[in-house]
């Protein structure tokens, strides 16, 4: 057992080292129709309750590749800000919103989930601008199933273990009818990850951390007719000591009905997206291609996005400029 023991503990060293050599939090290519993800301040901005499901599998083909789930909600509380008896003073007033997510992101034996609830504050800056300043709160678990591993020697067992800790964010968003931008902080509290595994309960995990992400988005919507325009964004992410992230994204959209997507995502992939929108239903469908040298091992990535935009009454939804 003791010559096993080396052979147990290198895949689980990589796995301690791996959130200090890349990107710890799962890979999305349709945050931009739910920025909510991203960044907290976000939380309640639309004018309905905001119901958001997505699955990705990336890397299809490929054994052990990343899949993806998650779910969210989000919403305003209090009055309708689309109602016919809104006032002026009602369109002045500030507001609270609050939002839950919870995920499931799972890598060959390994496995990050995650539930969190945000809220935020939502205040006037001027008749068409606003800024909402939020925060969010959860736990992260970080697991390994022994299980799964596979080592030379196959009468070799390795434990399952976990390790879970709290997590928050907070994030500042800006926006009006023609524009929005937005900063933010994830794992902003470093929590350390604690495996033990082995036998003396050996902790060769111990010292690792959550990194902390930073993300910069913006986007404008430019009217090209009364009933198309385009809506160009921008994100770029930030985690030490991983290099910094760009995406460059473009967006085709037909009325509230339907859209038609770009996405450079800086030397890692391109990415098509199109999606339509009918009453309170709206689906979205996303297709990477890689440009890495792990391209040709794999058949590119597929994400789809299922919302759902609801009133508390029967009553017209709103249009969302930047679906």
């Amino acid at each position: 057992m003791k010559k096993a023991l080396p052979i147990l503990l290198l895949p689980l060293l990589l796995l301690a080292a791996a959130p200090v050599l890349a990107q710890q939090q799962a890979q999305y290519s349709q945050y931009m129709n739910n920025n909510y993800i991203l960044n907290p301040g976000a939380t309640g901005v639309e004018d309905y309750i905001d119901v958001k499901f997505s699955y990705r599998t990336q890397w299809a083909g490929l054994e052990g590749a990343p899949k993806t789930y998650y779910a969210s909600i989000s919403s305003s509380l209090g009055k309708w800000r689309t109602t016919s008896k809104r006032t002026i003073r009602d369109r002045r007033r500030p507001f609270h919103a609050l939002g839950a997510l919870v995920y499931n992101d799972v890598t060959g034996p390994t496995s990050r989930k995650g539930a969190y609830v945000s809220y935020a504050y939502n205040m006037v800056l001027a008749p068409d601008l606003r800024a909402s300043l939020g925060v969010s709160a959860g736990m992260q678990q970080f697991a390994v199933d022994g299980q799964q591993l596979q080592f030379f020697d196959p009468t070799t067992v390795a434990a399952s273990d976990a390790s879970r800790v709290f997590d928050a964010s907070v994030g500042l968003w800006v926006y009006s009818s023609k524009f929005y931008a937005g900063v933010s902080g994830a794992q902003l509290l470093a929590n350390k990850l604690d495996f033990s595994y082995g036998p003396n309960s050996l902790n060769a995990g111990a010292g690792n951390s959550l990194k902390r992400h930073y993300f910069a988005t913006a986007g404008v919507r430019l009217p090209l007719s009364d009933d198309w325009s385009l809506v160009p964004s921008v994100l770029v992410k930030a985690v030490n000591p991983a290099p910094l992230s760009l995406d460059l994204n473009a967006k085709l959209k037909y009325q509230d009905l339907l859209w038609a997507g770009v996405s450079w995502r800086a030397f890692d992939s391109f990415v098509g997206m199109v999606g339509l929108s009918y009453e309170q239903l709206t689906l979205g469908y996303s297709y990477d291609v890689g440009l890495s040298e792990l391209a040709g091992y794999h058949g590119g990535s597929h994400e789809v996005l299922l919302g759902l935009r609801l009133k508390k009454k029967t009553q017209v939804v709103c249009t969302n400029r930047f679906w």
